[in-house]
């Protein structure tokens, strides 16, 4: 699609809140009988649709819609497709007979709900055969059933099992049954209950054995019955929609299958088969799941081109590594003793010494884990490399290549499949700092360079490049959708306006494009509280406090008290004086009375049913009631949780504050209109978890002495269910690979690493691509009266009128009436509708005065281009001082040609290179800057001088710019202010330092301000100013969405203050670094008592992150949300017990479901936070302006579209001489090509099987195949080259193809001709002309064999158009990154 491809993301952003509406209303568009009894049996309404689609699906006139299946009609069915077989045979023209085949009907197809022209089918003809709709299946012997919900259900007329046709009884009863409800509720209900027995079975297999077998052969009995009904209504093979032709139905044969087997075969793993497939069940069972699940796949199978690119840049990547540590973290510091002469000794042979003090086993010694160092606290030994910048060993040991890698042996380059395992480490960003980290060690510091230039940006570049084809999946899967409700649309409006050209003085009864049942709540209230009699004390009272609660004041009044009980709620924390707890009680009970009052004032005022109307006042109500329950049992510990409830009243503050219901709205928009992906993530899950405790559950407990030193199980594992779902819950959250090593190593053998690694690649894969389409979903779902600014809602509540009373300096009559506004207290949503249209234009008049500003701003010292010189000061000063300088003569003349040259000066390019310079070179000064700085006094003077060197030439400049622009001018450049500030931290930073007051603590913040300096270069780049400038325009935004964040983790950290507040301390033996067990140490008066007796060992300590306060809660609440290393927080809560309490291994574990709802939270928060951002870029492109592009890197843009157009250059002309015309016939061919790829695959495999431990013969064999393959290529070359000729350098695919030649070639000369092969990696970049494949095909598809090649031609189309785009994105890119 046009539009798609030139604004995917933001034409779908802005068009959201349309597409919502066509997709809310396009299900409910309903015709009423009359219409529908018209468009049935009128001829003049048939005739005047009779071009549209409505007409070709409608039956004839005055024929039933609605016709059951008889023998009579199944007979006429049998003669008229008998009669077109025996026509088609006759028909010797295929192209006519291909017309008569028409497409089927999307809206007619099986599972659909039968659309609005059709009506509702009149009673008895639900789940009753009736004769086809489809005018495509009509001719292919088909019948449709319709089920609950007017959902279709289409068979086949030829005879189930040969002899039950559609008419017979049994038939009918299966049909019947297959197309109740209760038979799909029933078969889910099995489903489900079989899951959790499943997983009770797993996680207790001794309790639950007595009853296993019982239960089981219940459930295959089910699912047979189930088959059985499914063969005998639908048959078995033979026909379009018989039971083997549904894909879904093959999971119930996989079912039973298994379930006869498991009776009688042990099965071990491939009971996992099992658990799939019936969990896996529920999908089909669930219309809405079942069609997210198809969308699903859809999104996935567009992404083909995209999975096949980072398989190629993922193996690439992972030759790179490997060629370059492959066997270097092995090496590791081996201690030797002080006596010996290890070096002469090892290489005696042991078989000739006949004693054994002088003999020595070289090998032996270094690979002995007693003979390693290590560091304290670490379980691997201390790595090292032989090169100057790597680690060094200490003394008494030296650097060898000894025993295994670190991690279990699992973190390494020795061969492709660890490299590849590391790459997606490094893809995943888990546990990075530790692989960087050994890595930098074992060789040496340099190596960052290969990090942060190949594979971080190789990284970066792919996974926003699978971001970005993901987001057009979606974006077309939401046209699609679009795309049909817009039909719909069309459809019902065309038959409306023709019912009512038809119909004159009918428009009373000429349409209704919603439900009926859509009446105006707030009339129908208002009507029946009106038609309530009351006594006349009664309605006195009523009226009374009606005025009372529909003041302003009432609700400021509200709100204030909530913000007080918040601030109340807040202040808990550990330790507590008994004064203040005291008064937080009272302080409780007050609240309380007061929202009790309140609660019964609405009610009184309002009356129960327009009260509990209203949600709102259905969550005080409930808040109200839990307080009250609280207080009445107040003594019984078990309802303590209820207090949880009190939390809720922060929630009532969305009532009032536009940004914060804005969020309530999204999180209950991803509850109700994102259930079924919802549902689908959480199925996955489920299937994960139960699959993971099947495959490892007995391996974990066997082995865990493996990975265990006092042999338990660790924190993570799958040995039980709850576990099991947590390890899952973190692999989805990314970090799975020390997941991963603890797995691969309980179970040993190379089998059993395999079934781990495959099974955590698919829950990764499966899992990411799932949270991905879940949060784009969200991101792109519109809500009810969305406006992301919230600027309609903001003057629509009392508080906001409350407010604007109380700023006004005295009450007026008009003020008065105004009130009169804001007295519906939100009885029913009000229409709000020409409101947001309003707001809409006041938002796009916003918008672009913020581009002109942008635009004003973006030109920043532009605008000093010019030849006229301004005044230096402005109008005020001149008043103050007042100058008559004559410009044209005398001193005035001079002073006049010196700021024109400043000014000249000033504008002129060389000046704005030299102070770029002059920039960089003080930025890496700085760099240069660190501790050791003082041991090396030759670089701290020379870095001292530059520093003051650097400060007066940014002086000079500044200077220059206030002579030649004038003061006024310079200071009214948000960009000059910038450097004038930056100048100044500069300039006291030398005085302080000449002072000698450099040292004072006051001061050093001076010296982290230095770091500013470069941000000079922003008002250098005009990219760079625009970047910043939109970024700038977003902050207020960001920021309200900043404070609506926050607002949420206070629930949370309230949470936490009341759950763990106090908790986290715990005994700790200083010496030796260890816990105290609890029955050792019971709680901190036994811990004081130790230190007593000991004070140098004992301590009573508190962890880094709790939740002592609300503040401490909020830190430990980011470092959840931030850090990668939030696992110190979890384990100090599973491990609480109670106030002063010495902390259990995982006493309460199910306080984890405490930081699962928080990860769901943040999941929600984030989702709403880029909702503003994007909002507040919007501003600037709803003008037709790009955001992050200035105008020169719009026009290289569009130059880069020249360059990669989207349509492959032509090929070129056919030689005249004979043996160039038969060369080039070869080199034009598909298959020419094909053979390259394939001897690039061959190449990239010869790659990957290098290893560090492989043979001498091996490398002789590698090499000799990596020098045959330079052969082939080159061969490849000078054929092309004598087909093509100059036409060849035309493409740049073949340009890169021979750049990567060349530089192969010259690697290979040069590692002959020298020692040194630092230039054998290059060969590893010649993997890059596989791509060449893709073009190849394209150029040549008009050749008569293309057909053969279509389907690879298909598969990597994607890629080189992928590719071109990373090309053309590129200028708009790289001022981001910057």
């Amino acid at each position: 699609m046009e539009m798609a491809r030139r604004a995917p993301f933001w034409e779908l952003w802005s068009n959201r809140e349309e597409r919502a509406a066509r997709l809310e209303t396009a299900n409910q568009l309903k015709l009423l009988p009359p219409q529908l009894k018209r468009l049935h049996g009128d001829d003049g309404v048939r005739a005047a649709l009779q071009n549209t689609r409505v007409a070709s699906l409608l039956p004839p006139v005055g024929t039933e819609v609605f016709r059951c299946i008889t023998a009579a009609s199944l007979w006429e069915l049998q003669q008229h497709q008998a009669t077109r077989t025996t026509r088609g045979k006759r028909e010797k023209n295929k192209e006519e007979a291909g017309k008569d085949q028409s497409k089927p009907a999307w809206d007619l197809e099986a599972g659909m709900t039968l659309p609005f022209f059709y009506g509702d089918p009149p009673p008895g003809r639900h789940r009753t055969p009736l004769e086809e709709l489809d005018p495509h299946f009509k001719s292919q012997e088909t019948f449709i059933v319709l089920g609950s919900g007017n959902i279709i259900h289409r068979f086949n007329t030829d005879p189930a099992l040969g002899h039950l046709s559609a008419a017979n009884p049994l038939r009918r009863a299966a049909i019947w049954i297959l197309s109740h409800c209760l038979f799909s509720f029933l078969i889910l209900l099995t489903v489900l209950v079989n899951c959790v027995f499943m997983a009770v079975r797993l996680a207790y297999p001794e309790e639950t054995q007595s009853w296993h077998m019982p239960m089981e052969i219940v459930f295959t009995v089910v699912y047979t019955l189930e088959v059985l009904v499914k063969v005998v209504s639908r048959g078995f093979c033979v026909g379009r929609f018989t039971f083997l032709r549904d894909p879904w139905n093959w999971l119930d044969l996989v079912v039973i299958t298994m379930a006869y087997l498991g009776m009688f075969v042990h099965l071990d793993k491939l009971l996992a088969l099992t658990t799939i497939s019936r969990v896996l069940k529920v999908i089909p069972l669930i219309p809405g799941l079942r069609k997210s699940f198809h969308d699903f796949m859809k999104l996935t199978k567009s992404l083909a081109g995209v999975f096949v690119l980072a398989a190629f840049v993922l193996t690439v990547l992972s030759v790179v590594s490997l060629s370059l540590y492959m066997g270097s973290l092995r090496q590791k510091c081996v201690k030797w003793s002080a006596s010996g002469n290890w070096s002469n000794d090892w290489s005696h042979d042991n078989s000739d010494n006949d004693t054994d003090d002088i003999s020595f086993d070289f090998f032996h010694h270094v690979n002995r884990h007693e003979n390693h160092h290590f560091l304290l606290g670490n379980l691997d030994p201390l790595l090292c490399g032989n090169r100057s910048d790597a680690g060094q060993c200490p003394t008494g040991c030296t650097c060898l290549k000894a025993a295994r890698n670190p991690n279990y042996g699992y973190t390494s380059f020795d061969n492709f499949g660890w490299s590849l395992l590391s790459i997606l480490r490094l893809t995943t960003q888990d546990f990075v700092d530790n692989l960087m980290l050994l890595t930098l060690r074992a060789n040496g510091k340099s190596q960052m360079i290969v990090f942060v230039l190949v594979f971080f940006p190789g990284i970066f570049l792919l996974v926003s490049l699978i971001l970005s084809k993901f987001v057009m999946a979606t974006g077309e899967w939401l046209e699609a959708r679009l795309a049909q409700a817009s039909q719909k649309h069309k459809e019902f409006g065309q038959i409306v306006e023709v019912l009512k050209s038809r119909e004159p003085g009918g428009e009373a009864t000429s349409m209704t494009a919603l439900s009926e049942t859509q009446i105006d709540g707030n009339e129908k209230d208002r009507a029946t509280g009106e038609a309530q009699v009351c006594c006349a004390c009664w309605g006195w009272l009523r009226q009374r406090l009606h005025s009372m609660v529909s003041n302003p004041f009432f609700d400021f009044v509200i709100v204030l008290c909530l913000i007080v009980n918040i601030i109340m709620m807040a202040s808990e924390h550990y330790p507590m004086t008994h004064n203040f707890e005291h008064s937080l009680t009272l302080s409780h009970l007050v609240f309380l009375f007061i929202y009790t009052v309140e609660m019964l004032v609405k009610m009184v005022a309002l009356g129960p049913r327009n009260y509990f109307k209203v949600s709102w006042n259905l969550l005080e109500s409930t808040i109200v009631v839990a307080g009250l329950v609280d207080l009445c049992l107040a003594d019984v510990e078990m309802f303590y949780s209820i207090r949880i409830f009190y939390l809720l009243r922060i929630f009532r503050l969305a009532r009032w504050w536009p940004h914060f219901h804005l969020l309530l709205k999204i999180m209950w928009a991803s509850l109700r209109a994102l259930r079924n992906p919802t549902l689908l993530l959480v199925t996955a899950s489920s299937i994960f978890t139960l699959v993971g405790m099947q495959l490892f559950q007995k391996d974990y407990k066997s082995g865990v002495c493996r990975i265990s030193h006092d042999c338990e199980l660790p924190r993570w594992h799958m040995a039980d269910f709850f576990h099991t779902f947590m390890l899952i819950v973190r692999t989805l959250r990314g970090q799975w690979i020390e997941c991963l090593w603890d797995c691969m190593e309980v179970i040993g053998s190379m089998s059993g690493q395999l079934w781990c690694l495959g099974f955590f690649s698919t829950v990764v894969v499966v899992g990411y691509l799932l949270i991905l389409n879940l949060f784009l979903i969200l991101l792109l779902t519109p809500l009810s009266s969305d406006s992301l600014l919230a600027v309609g809602m903001e003057k629509n509540n009392n508080l906001h009128a409350a407010i604007a009373l109380i700023k006004d300096a005295a009450v007026t009559e008009h003020q008065g009436d105004k009130r009169k506004d804001y007295m519906s207290l939100e009885v029913v949503p009000e229409d709000e509708s020409k409101e947001t249209e309003v707001m809409e234009e006041d938002e796009q008049t916003k918008a672009k005065d913020v581009l002109k500003q942008v635009n004003h701003e973006g030109r920043g010292t532009e605008e000093h281009r010019g030849d006229k010189l301004e005044d230096c000061c402005c109008q005020c000063c001149y008043r103050c001082c007042p100058l008559d300088v004559d410009t044209s003569q005398g001193g005035g003349k001079i002073w006049s040609n010196f700021r024109r040259a400043c000014f000249v000066f000033a504008q002129s390019k060389c000046f704005d290179v030299f102070i770029i310079v002059i920039i960089f070179l003080s930025s890496i000064g700085m760099m240069l800057e660190n501790d050791y700085l003082l041991g090396r006094p030759v670089l701290h003077m020379v870095l001292n001088i530059a520093d003051i060197l650097f400060t007066c030439l940014f002086l000079m400049e500044m200077l220059i710019k206030w002579i030649g622009f004038g003061l006024k001018k310079y200071f009214s450049d948000p960009w000059c202010w910038l450097d004038f500030l930056i100048l100044d931290v500069f300039l006291l930073f030398i005085m302080a330092d000449k002072l000698e007051f450099s040292t004072l603590v006051t001061l050093r913040f001076l010296r982290s301000l230095r770091a500013l300096g470069p941000l000079r270069l922003l008002s250098r780049f005009q990219g760079l100013k625009l970047v910043v400038q939109v970024l700038v325009q977003a902050i207020p935004t960001m920021f309200s969405g900043l404070l609506v964040t926050m607002t949420v983790w206070l629930v949370f950290s309230i949470m936490g203050s009341h759950m763990f507040a106090g908790t986290f301390h715990y005994c700790f033996n200083e010496t030796s670094e260890e816990y105290f067990l609890a029955n050792l140490v019971e709680n901190k008066s036994t811990c004081y008592s130790l230190i007593s007796e000991n004070d140098t060992q004992v301590r009573w300590k508190n962890l880094k992150y709790n939740f002592d306060n609300t503040m401490n809660g909020y830190v430990s609440l980011m470092h959840l949300a931030f850090s990668g290393d939030m696992y110190d927080i979890m384990y100090a809560a599973t491990d609480a017990r109670q106030v002063e309490m010495q902390p259990v291994y995982e006493y309460n574990l199910y306080v984890y479901l405490y930081f699962v709802v928080f990860a769901i939270s943040c999941f929600c928060t984030l989702n709403f936070f880029l909702r503003f951002i994007m909002a507040s870029l919007q501003k600037v492109y709803m003008v037709g302006n790009h955001i992050f592009m200035t105008e020169e890197q719009l026009l290289l843009s569009r130059a880069m579209r020249r360059l990669f157009p989207w349509k492959t250059c032509k090929t070129a002309p056919r030689p005249q001489n004979q043996f160039q015309a038969w060369v080039f016939d070869l080199v034009t061919k598909p298959h020419f090509e094909m053979v390259m790829v394939a001897v690039i695959c061959l190449n990239i495999l010869c790659m990957t099987v290098e290893s560090d431990d492989q043979s001498m013969l091996a490398e002789e064999v590698l090499y000799f195949l990596h020098f045959s393959f330079l052969i082939i290529f080159l061969l490849e070359f000078i054929i092309k080259v004598i087909a093509l000729r100059k036409h060849y350098f035309q493409d740049y695919w073949n340009v890169a193809d021979f750049i990567i030649l060349v530089i192969c070639i010259a690697g290979k000369l040069f590692s002959c001709l020298t020692s040194l092969s630092c230039f054998y990696t290059f060969k590893r970049i010649r993997n890059i002309s596989i791509v060449r494949l893709k073009l190849n095909i394209l150029d040549f598809e008009t050749l008569e064999d293309k057909n053969r090649c279509s389907d690879t031609s298909n598969y990597l189309q994607g890629t080189k158009s992928t590719l071109e785009k990373e090309g053309q994105g590129a200028p708009a890119v790289s001022y981001q990154v910057c």
